[in-house]
């Protein structure tokens, strides 16, 4: 079964397997509900991780300097996914202060 998505990183795209990608999209399914568009990048860059963490030799090769600029994109991406999800649950009214399934938390 081919990857279901395209890896841009020449040097690590050979390295993610189907399971790595499997365990990504796991990853990222337990996160909740996010938009479909970022949940693709997020699968990539937790691929990535997950190729980096698994392939990195010693603390100063390739794959360590890899797993820091990734680390960094996972952290990235996943903050602009969830700010998007926010966004587009504002708009459908589906969540906020008027909701009946959610409880407005206030600070004393």
């Amino acid at each position: 079964m081919p990857l279901t998505h395209y890896y841009a990183d020449a040097y690590l795209a050979p390295l993610v397997t189907e399971e790595r990608e499997a365990r990504a999209a796991a990853d990222v399914a337990e996160l909740g509900t996010l938009p479909a568009a970022w949940v693709a990048r997020l699968v990539v860059a937790r691929a990535y991780v997950l190729t980096c963490l698994e392939s990195q030799r010693a603390a100063d090769d390739t794959f360590s300097a890899k797993l820091s600029a990734y680390r960094k994109e996972w952290d990235s991406t996943l903050a602009q996914a969830r700010a998007a999800q926010a966004a587009a649950d504002a708009a459908s009214g589906g969540t906020g202060s008027a909701s009946i399934y959610t409880v407005a938390l206030e600070r004393a």
